[in-house]
């Protein structure tokens, strides 16, 4: 599954990058250059925007319309519909970018990685396209709390 989440959803993209999805996110371009890179590229698009996704399904583009009920309402909606199971963290990509994440040693990334957090961690990704380093940190517990409210419904 590719996703295009539009302006409104860059917490959406983010998360979907993390449970291993590709997503772009546009900001600051008009609804006609989303549609156009969601045709273009045969993404679905994810948005609140009634009318932009009217738009799209004239257009032959696959919507979710989200709701405004919070992430993890955004990602049950998403995830139910097209069947897809999280793949945290074995394919997350970069929430920053939509890299894809590459599994390092600690030796190869140290001077990335803070010191206390090297400590503490095991696993370390970097991505492929921002170079940005990921670890095991404090907010490993989050996702995976989120992930279970998900996976619950």
């Amino acid at each position: 599954m590719r996703f295009l989440a539009d302006e409104m959803l860059k917490k959406t993209a983010r998360w979907l990058r993390l449970i291993g999805f590709d997503t772009l996110y546009l900001e600051r371009v008009s609804d006609a250059k989303v549609l156009e890179r969601a045709v273009k590229e045969e993404r679905v698009l994810l948005t609140k925007d009634e009318k932009l996704a009217e738009e799209a399904k004239a257009l032959g583009v696959d919507v979710v319309l989200l709701p405004q009920d919070g992430i993890e309402e955004e990602l049950k909606k998403i995830l139910g519909k097209y069947k897809l199971k999280p793949a945290f963290p074995e394919k997350t990509r970069c929430p920053e970018c939509n890299g894809t994440l590459e599994r390092k040693k600690l030796e190869e990334v140290k001077e990335d990685v803070p010191e206390g957090s090297q400590e503490f961690s095991e696993r370390f990704w970097k991505c492929s396209l921002c170079g940005k380093v990921y670890w095991e940190g404090a907010h490993w517990e989050n996702i995976k709390r989120v992930l279970a409210q998900i996976e619950e419904h």
